[in-house]
């Protein structure tokens, strides 16, 4: 019987009625390596693979291997069942075990002792047991991570060179749910926040995102990478331990742990699992704001690339969030200056082949924010199927991408072009490149700015029309699956 990869989380049922979770298999856990144990004599059902033996005994476990492992014990027999909880807990290095209490006395309900839950026989529904696996492999990862930073005494969670709403709430929400006070864990950046409402969103949270060079980082490692991964920094990074990310990976690196969900629309909705893993209490209205906010940019208010998890911890979120805070984030302000180039760029807008493009020219580098807000405007533009909107800011061009489909690939477009010039990567529907001048005029020599525009338009029309090798095959949650049946 071949082992269950490490990268996956498998489900072990242990159960004398295993025919009660045939509709929870079609449900909770849809995609999930399932094993059964079985008495002898006894075939398995089609939705699992088989394990015989005494489950007292934690060889029985063997065929599993060492990787990562729910099971759920459902015996009548209750001092059965806890030798058969404490024999998983020594067949595997960190078990999850979830205990159906058979006593129908409430009095061990949702009690958690040395990785066993308890949870009553009453509360066997899809949807409450769904919850409860979700919560006991959000403290697997939390679990995992911790392992990562090997007890370090100090970290930094690093975040993009200019960090979005996504990625400060992540990093916030993950500091809280590892315990460390922000002294001992600096929220970092090689570059600086721009915009306008990132600004507002730490100022109302009084947190502090540090800029440091690439020369400081080895003094702040342990590294714990946020809404991003190594390869988009272009050079090797020193000690990352952790990397906590939705988006897909660009690239070979080294990490202790790797938690990278690609079907979710948000990483504030992973860090907010941490958070509520560790201690709910800690999910104060200032963190729960941040967190819903990092969820509405990321998804485009849950329009664009959500998954059924980040509908549920939206409608977790929003309730406790401040509706007042969240208004004041979200109304930028914007500079005289930058106003008028919207005018004067949106003048010789045109669309060609479905590519809406515009070039600013330059301006000044805290301005840099705007390249994205027009880009979300001129995908309303009358037969544009994208839109890239582009501008200079100092030694460096900035460039971002919207698309109405997934199948557009633009951060693997903007990846296969201008990653050679700076850095290069993002969504399917959204992306960004920063692209250095200097590297760019070696291959693409231009005089003038409107030189430099039509060579950049060039660029990205024949990336967008360049057949992609065909995607890896998607991952999606469970909950994501069954919401599309």
């Amino acid at each position: 019987m071949p082992a269950p990869s490490r990268a996956k989380i498998a489900v072990l049922f242990v159960s004398d009625q295993p025919e009660r979770f045939k509709a929870l298999r079609r449900s909770a856990l849809a995609g999930r390596a399932v094993y059964l144990w079985v008495d002898q004599g006894r075939r398995a059902p089609s939705w699992s693979t088989p394990l015989r033996g005494d489950p007292t005994d934690p060889a029985t476990y063997a065929p599993l291997g060492a990787g990562d492992t729910i099971a759920v014990v459902d015996l009548e027999d209750d001092d059965r069942a806890r030798r058969v909880a404490r024999a998983i807990s020594r067949a595997f290095p960190l078990p999850s075990v979830l205990l159906i209490d058979h006593r129908r006395d409430g009095a061990r309900h949702a009690r958690v002792r040395n990785g066993v839950t308890w949870i009553n026989e009453g509360e066997l529904l899809a949807d409450a047991i769904e919850v409860v696996l979700r919560r006991v492999a959000a403290r697997k990862r939390l679990r995992g991570l911790k392992r990562a930073l090997h007890g370090a005494s100090s970290c930094a969670f690093l975040v993009q060179n200019d960090p979005d709403p996504d990625a400060i709430a992540s990093a916030l929400a993950l500091r809280v749910a590892l315990g460390y006070r922000a002294d001992q864990a600096p929220i970092i950046t090689c570059g600086h926040i721009t915009r306008p409402e990132n600004q507002r969103l730490i100022a109302e949270l009084g947190v502090r995102v540090r800029h440091v060079t690439r020369r400081q980082l080895p003094s702040f490692a342990p590294l714990v990478l946020v809404d991003v991964q190594p390869p988009y920094f272009g050079t090797a990074l020193p000690e990352v331990a952790a990397v906590v990310d939705h988006h897909p990976q660009t690239g070979e690196y080294r990490a202790r742990f790797r938690d990278v969900r690609t079907w979710f629309g948000a990483s504030a909705t992973m860090a907010a699992e941490y958070l509520l893993a560790e201690n709910g209490a800690a999910l104060t209205t200032p963190l729960a704001t941040a967190l819903l906010y990092g969820i509405i940019t990321d998804t485009k208010s849950l329009s664009r690339s959500a998954s059924d998890d980040d509908l549920q911890m939206f409608a977790l979120l929003f309730p406790r969030a401040d509706q007042a805070m969240l208004r004041r984030i979200q109304h930028p302000s914007y500079a005289p200056l930058a106003l008028k180039r919207f005018g004067e760029a949106l003048q010789r807008a045109q669309v060609r082949d479905g590519l809406a493009y515009v070039h600013l020219g330059k301006l000044p580098e805290e301005q840099e924010h705007i390249v994205a807000q027009l880009a979300e405007f001129c995908l309303g533009m009358a037969g544009a199927s994208v839109s890239a909107v582009s501008g200079v800011f100092g030694s460096k061009l900035a460039m971002s991408t919207r698309a109405l489909s997934p199948d557009a690939r633009l951060g693997d477009r903007l990846r296969q072009v201008f990653l050679p010039y700076g850095s290069a990567g993002g969504h399917p529907v959204m992306a960004k490149t920063v692209i250095d001048l200097a590297a760019w005029r070696r291959d693409h020599p231009f005089t003038t700015e409107r030189a430099l525009e039509r060579g950049i338009q060039r660029a990205l029309l024949r990336a967008l029309r360049t057949p992609l090798p065909a995607p890896a095959p998607a991952v999606s949650s469970p909950s994501s699956r069954r919401a599309r049946r």
